[in-house]
């Protein structure tokens, strides 16, 4: 069962509970390396995890994706392409909300430093 999918044109990992067993993981392994766009496949039996890295311009997403489900490595919907520029709102939501936390440990880290400085001083 696909437990979790990151993709990025020329890059895809799948996270997979069955490839958790050894047998299973070097099956997959094998039968990904085999495909000629293939650059290079690991597959990580403790994980249960396939990072599979292709010619993107030579072979399309949906093509390696019908090849995975065909073999029950897959299913559900194909993931699509970014469109190149573009970023997701999510992302940005994430980013500002990282970047408010960061800055509000720096400042409390400079406080905190600022008063035991003076406190060394006296």
């Amino acid at each position: 069962m696909l437990e979790y999918l990151h993709f990025v044109p020329g890059r895809l990992r799948l996270k997979i509970s069955e490839l958790r067993d050894q047998r299973r993981a070097a099956e997959a392994e094998a039968y990904a390396a085999a495909i000629p766009v293939v650059k290079s496949v690991v597959a990580n039996p403790i994980t249960g995890s396939l990072t599979i890295n292709f010619e993107k311009d030579e072979f399309a997403i949906y093509d390696l994706w019908n090849r995975l489900c065909e073999q029950g490595y897959a299913s559900g919907p194909c993931p699509k392409e970014p469109i190149s520029g573009s970023v997701p709102t999510d992302n940005l939501v994430g980013k500002r909300f990282g970047r408010a936390v960061v800055s509000a440990v720096v400042e409390a880290i400079v406080q905190h430093s600022a008063q035991a400085l003076v406190r060394a001083l006296l």
